[in-house]
């Protein structure tokens, strides 16, 4: 009995390896840009634009939205970009989200 209960934890590994590395769910932020020397810090009053695009991949790749820079400065009132972030969310790649945040004056 034991050693069934040993083999189906084996065989479920790799399934549960694959929470941890991203596989099934992931939700994370990347900068844009590494090079912030001549970007202001803890921008005062600072403004952001937000630009998002959906996408759904089954045997059909479907997008829809923009995550242009541009596009979200101009839809935060955006006329400086100072920097940008993207934020990720995914479920196991079928259904992905991504968010531009664009921060500036």
């Amino acid at each position: 009995m034991a050693m069934r209960s040993a083999r189906r934890a084996l065989l479920l590994l790799p399934l549960l390896a694959g929470c941890g590395i991203g596989r099934i769910y992931t939700h994370t932020t990347l900068p844009l840009t590494r090079d912030f020397h001549r970007t202001p810090s803890g921008i005062a009053g600072g403004k952001e634009g937000l630009g998002n695009i959906k996408h759904v991949s089954y045997r059909v790749d479907v997008l829809w939205d923009s995550n242009a820079i541009g596009d979200a400065a101009k839809e935060g009132g955006l006329t400086t970009v100072h920097y940008a972030d993207l934020e990720i969310f995914s479920i196991l790649g079928i259904w992905n989200h991504r968010w531009l945040h664009v921060y500036g004056e």
